[in-house]
This record gives C-alpha cells, structure tokens and sequence, in this order.
C-alpha cells in the first residue's frame, strides 16, 4: 500500500455534513501565531493551531480524518501530502478553518464572524506558489518571528529525507551482484549503523544494498542462495524498523512482509523468529493488536528455550518484550505484566548482552526500558519514571537503546504533567542519538512540549529549530 493510498479522495460529500469542530468566532482565528503562520504561507502550522486549540491528538484527528498520526505529522510540518488541495480543504472543513488560512481559494461563509485575508493575496487552487498576504487582527498586523524568535530566514529544518520510497524499488533496481562475503560483511554494518542510531546513513545505503543482495539471490543456488535470502530478511528487517522510526508505517509492513517471504526461503529458524518479531511491531502499530499477539506468541512457543542457547534464549525474550508492549497497548495489564515478567527471568538467564538476528539487542536493561514504555501505556506513569530510575546508562547496550531510553523517559514524564523534566530528557537523548530524536513521533512531542502551559528549559527551543519543528 502507498502512501498516495493514505492521503488522495479524503474530502467526501459526507463531510460537508460534520460541524466544524472549532466556532467561528474562537479566539484562535485573533492569534497572533496564526497571524504569523498565515503570512508565512505555513497550511501545515495553521491546522496544527487549529488541531492543538480543538484539544486534539494527532491520532484522534487522524481517526476523524482518516490517516496515520504520521501522515498528519507531515503535513503539520508543510511535507507532502499537504500539497494536496484535497487534503488541506478536508481538514480545514473538518476544523473549521477559512480556506484562505490553508491558502486556497475562498468560500462563502456559512455564518459567523472571521478575521479575513485579502482576496488578492490568496492564490487559487492548483495554480502558483503561495504568495505572502497579510492577517488582519484587531491588534493590527503581527512581526515575523519563528518559535525561537529569530527571523524566519534563520530557521533551519533538519533536512533529513530518507527516501524510503526507494527501499519498494529495490528488488528491481540494476546491480551487480555482491559477492557472498562482501554481502555478509554489508549486511553486518548495515545493523551496527542502525543500532548506533545513524538512520541517515543507513537510510543510504539500503535501496543499493537491497539491490545487489536481490542480484546475488537470483544468481546463486543451494545453500549460497539461501544464504543470501537469509541476508535479504535481515536487511529488509532493518528497513522495516527504519521506516518505523521515521513514521512510515505503509513501508515498514511492506518492508517486514518482505523481511518475511525470504526468512522462509532461506529456511533459517532464527531468521524466521525475527521476521516475525519485526512484522509483529508494525501490525501493532497498524492498531492489530490481537493478530501481533498471535504472532508473537505462536512464534515463541516454536522456540526451544530448554537449552541455554543465548541467541534463540533473546530472541524468544525479545518477542515476549514487544507482546507485553502490545498488550499494554490493548489495555490489558495482567497479559503485559505476565510477558514482561517471563522476559525478565529470560533476560537472566543470558550470560551476557546478546544481539539476536533481530535488530534489537536484549538484555536485562532492554527489558527495564520496555517496562517503562508499558507502564506510560497503561497511563500507570509513577511506575514508569521508577523503572526509568532504576535504569543504568552505563549498561544500555547501544547508542538506539540509550536514545529509547531517553525518549520514552521522557514520554512518561510528559504524561505525569512534568514538561520540564520530559524536555530535560528529550535534550539528553540529542546529545546521545541525535537521530533518534530527529524523526515524527519525537518532533511531536517537542511540538507538544513547547506548548505546555509549565515552563521548559530554553535549550528545547534551539533542539526544535535543529530538527524542524516550528
């Protein structure tokens, strides 16, 4: 499934009936942000303002609407689909925004009161650019400024565009193929680079890799081509977590489904566990909870645990992990405390820190980090700041680990009404795994935390220029 599949005929006849959710006459349309996002030609800042004073989250919006949380989270931050006409009028109905505001042209009121942008100055649909126009307020026009305070032209956007439409055209891409060792060793770095938390640089490299590994498969026989389909699922599994960091979630499954097909090629029982695992993440995060949960756990109950085998003893840790995860998720708290506990006496039987054919390492501290992303879920936030202070860094196995850590720290403390000590963690984890930080759902959350009503420290407005949030 595309992304054009997500985005294109949202705005239905059948909309046109659905209240606005804010009034005409709310006093968001006499801000002076608004004023400036007009101006500024920023459609993606205006429905923003608008979600946040209609005290929406991006998901329920996004159920009201019909997309993703991410696919929102685009378009609040001006990336596509937001140049779509019919996306920014179907939200803009749906929120009550003028049209204008979105820079589309303008319909007659039904009724109420708005403050107006000159007609001249509003473009028509589908025709040029947007041209710079003037928000008239009561208190007049309003000075440029953006979240930081300096000029707009000082903004700096974090840049980073992975291109993760190329990871779907990788298996018919030309290229030569890799030669067996060649490929191991890539597919070896491709996985470190991805757990030091360098998703830009692994983002590079993956279409060429995927490509030369599909040529070596197609060249190769017997055990060498099962081999390379073995490398194939472990390469499409870190593609399939990439595109779940940064918010992709139509690609992370077709990713993971791929990560899949050649696990079972290559007949390696182990590749097939963390296929599972990874497909696994994306259903739950697709709200299939239940078909997750069965996943996870018919594929643990086909693993051998007897043994004190360290790799099939983390992988089998690593699924009950994610079960517990998603059925906290679920709403299901005796189910997530009896996985998470199971993966805690697993976790103990490890001799050391271990990194299974998965993506993720497991240890007794991943299991610590988890409990912490559980505990938020269940909305049970003391529990997770408890665990969240029993963690040591020093022990955290990678450098994505430590950013997580950090992040969902940082989550729990948002919940628990502390933005200060929620920003104070956001900040740690940019200095740790500064691209842990810069994807979707944590430019949220710094949106979120910007416009808490308690103070944050003042540092959390140059990390939000730094990675593009406004």
């Amino acid at each position: 499934m595309g992304r054009a599949s997500i985005t294109t005929n949202r705005y239905r006849p059948g909309m046109d009936e659905q209240a606005p959710l804010l009034a005409p006459t709310h006093h968001l349309w006499a801000s002076a942000e608004l004023a400036t996002a007009v101006r500024d030609d920023k459609p993606g800042t205006v429905i923003r303002l608008a979600r946040q004073a209609a005290h929406l989250t991006l998901d329920q919006l996004g159920r009201l609407y019909g997309c993703s949380a991410s696919t929102l989270s685009r378009v609040e931050r001006g990336q596509p689909p937001v140049d779509q006409v019919v996306v920014r009028r179907a939200l803009a109905h749906l929120l009550g925004i003028p049209t204008e505001y979105v820079g589309l042209a303008r319909h007659t009121p039904s009724g109420g009161q708005r403050s107006t942008v000159s007609a001249d100055t509003v473009r028509a649909e589908g025709g040029d650019p947007m041209r710079r126009r003037t928000l008239l307020t009561g208190a007049g026009a309003v000075a440029v400024t953006t979240i930081a305070g300096a000029p707009a032209s000082a903004a700096t956007p974090s840049g980073d565009d992975p291109g993760l439409e190329r990871l779907l055209l990788a298996p018919t891409m030309p290229a030569a193929p890799l030669a067996l060792d060649q490929a191991t060793a890539d597919v070896a770095a491709a996985g470190r680079a991805y757990r030091d938390a360098r998703y830009r640089s692994v983002g590079a490299a993956l279409p060429g890799l995927l490509a030369g590994l599909h040529a070596l498969a197609a060249s190769s026989t017997g055990r060498a081509r099962d081999t390379a389909a073995s490398l194939l699922s472990r390469t499409y599994q870190v593609a399939s977590s990439l595109a779940t960091k940064h918010g992709d979630d139509a690609i992370a499954l077709a990713m993971a489904d791929r990560a899949r097909t050649e696990a079972a090629h290559s007949g390696d029982p182990l590749a097939v566990t963390a296929a599972a695992h990874v497909l696994a993440i994306t259903l739950r995060r697709d709200g299939h909870h239940t078909a997750a949960l069965d996943l996870l756990t018919s594929t643990a109950q086909q693993l051998d645990i007897r043994q004190p085998d360290a790799t099939v003893l983390a992988a089998y840790g690593n699924l009950l992990c994610t079960a517990a995860y998603t059925s906290a998720q679920a709403g299901n708290r005796g189910d997530a405390d009896t996985y998470i506990r199971e993966a805690d006496a697993t976790a103990g039987r490890l001799p050391g820190d271990i990194t299974p054919a998965s993506v993720v390492p497991f240890n007794p501290t991943t299991v610590a980090i988890y409990r912490i992303g559980i505990h938020t879920a269940l909305g049970d936030t003391a529990a997770a700041l408890q665990y969240a202070a029993s963690v040591n860094p020093a022990l955290l196995p990678t450098p994505e680990r430590h950013g997580r850590y950090l992040v969902d720290t940082a989550r729990a403390w948002a919940r628990h009404g502390r933005a200060d000590r929620a920003a104070h963690a956001v900040l740690a984890a940019y200095r740790h795994a500064p691209e842990e930080v810069d994807r979707t759902s944590v430019r949220d959350l710094v949106t979120t935390l910007l416009y808490s009503p308690t103070p944050t420290p003042a540092p959390l407005r140059d990390l939000a220029r730094r990675i593009g949030v406004r």
